[in-house]
């Protein structure tokens, strides 16, 4: 197994935030982040180039943290679904300008998990805060619901589309007050647990598919978010099995955001929550090698 390897690269670019959201655009090699809470709740759009952060607009959707996002590569635009006590509005970024989508669809809701499904070209969401156990998708121009089981209901939980397996991969996140481990997979027709122990169950991690695998970084094991919960600890998913790959690289987080930039092979990391009251505004990234 190739050496894991994560680098600061910025300690500069967007103001520190906590529960942002970020996706890659394929089409134009740039990593898009939106919103977040920090000192205040943000409206503002940022891109990564693998060196610097541009920011891109201040306008669009409405300032808001929680939301889901991720980059639908048939229609060449970032979708971005709602967000924290934000109505259940759709938007379409295409690096220039965001779009305002659709104004109906799923229910209003934050802190769920989106990944796009480049078999189907779909966008695909599951769960929120609420413990929302319901499975969405956009097609580019409505909302179907797919599946009303499966997973149990639960937020913060984390998603990522392995395109080698055709699998949407979902792991941990809470459901009443109860903190999770389980890891399961989307067939594009049926859930299916396939895992319950492996990494350590957690909250408010972020996972990306990285061309082999699905690397899973951070999170927290306790509901009050807690530093002694806060991790900063590495892992791999290849179909099977979690494995550890780190444990020492950025520091412990939860809330961070997080996404694979194909060109450059390297996974993006930015910002989130220390546990002790710290948001942090720093950028790293893991390549093997």
């Amino acid at each position: 197994m190739n050496r894991i390897l994560w680098t600061q690269k910025q300690d500069v670019g967007p103001p520190p935030r906590v529960r942002s959201t970020m996706a890659y655009d394929s089409g134009r090699g740039r990593t898009v982040l939106f919103g977040g809470s920090g000192a205040l709740n943000f409206e503002d759009t940022w891109e990564w180039d693998g060196a610097n952060w541009t920011q891109m607009a201040d306008s669009g959707p409405s300032a808001r943290f929680g939301s889901a996002m991720a980059y639908d590569a048939e229609r060449r635009q970032t979708v971005l679904f709602s967000g924290s006590r934000i109505p259940p509005d759709t938007w379409g970024w295409d690096g220039t300008n965001w779009t305002q989508l659709a104004d109906d669809g799923p229910p209003a809701r934050d802190r769920s998990a989106m990944a796009y499904d480049s078999k189907r070209q779909r966008t695909v969401l599951f769960g929120a805060a609420g413990a929302l156990s319901d499975t969405w998708a956009w097609g580019g121009a409505a909302w179907t619901q797919l599946a009303e089981t499966g997973p149990s209901g639960r937020f913060d939980h984390s998603m990522a589309y392995d395109s080698s397996r055709d699998r949407m991969v979902l792991f941990g996140g809470e459901t009443l007050g109860v903190i999770l481990g389980d890891t399961w997979e989307w067939d594009g027709a049926v859930w299916k647990q396939v895992s319950s122990f492996g990494a350590q169950p957690c909250l408010a991690a972020a996972v990306a598919f990285k061309g082999d695998r699905v690397a899973l970084f951070g999170g927290s094991n306790n509901v009050d978010n807690l530093p002694s919960g806060v991790n900063g600890l590495t892992w791999t998913w290849d179909g099977q099995h979690w494995t550890p790959r780190q444990d020492f690289g950025p520091a412990p987080r939860s809330g961070h955001a997080m996404c694979y930039d194909s060109e450059r092979a390297s996974v993006v990391v930015f910002g989130g929550g220390s546990g002790s009251g710290v948001i942090l505004g720093d950028t790293w990234e893991l390549s093997e090698g």
